[in-house]
């Protein structure tokens, strides 16, 4: 059943990212990299093992600083449409998956720059 709803986010997400400039990497792969993460920003207390290496992944595809803009704004244009979570749970990821990347907490009005 989780599963079901993981595919069923991911395809929901894929819809609204036609909306969002893609960058490198594309907006299609930083949502499928970021949707095991959704339990914990919608209030799990601990990321799934998929969301920390989906996080890895991109934060290893985050090499310049356009790389680091076009995910932000990614995840700034698709996130609000997948309900309530809370943007402060963004920076754990990093810290509770090991990851050395600084991530901000990212909402509808996060500046990407």
């Amino acid at each position: 059943m989780f599963n079901l709803i993981n595919i069923l986010t991911i395809l929901v997400l894929l819809t609204f990212s036609s909306e969002i400039v893609d960058a490198a990497p594309p907006c299609q792969e930083v949502i499928v990299s970021i949707t095991p993460c959704l339990s914990f920003i919608k209030g799990q207390p601990d990321p799934a093992p998929g969301c920390c290496s989906g996080a890895k992944g991109l934060a290893k595809q985050a090499n310049t600083k356009l790389d680091r803009q076009g995910i932000c704004e990614c995840l700034k244009g698709v996130l609000p449409k997948i309900g309530p979570y809370d943007p402060k749970k963004f920076p754990l990821i990093a810290q509770k998956c090991g990851i050395n990347t600084l991530i901000p907490p990212i909402s509808a009005t996060t500046d990407c720059t």
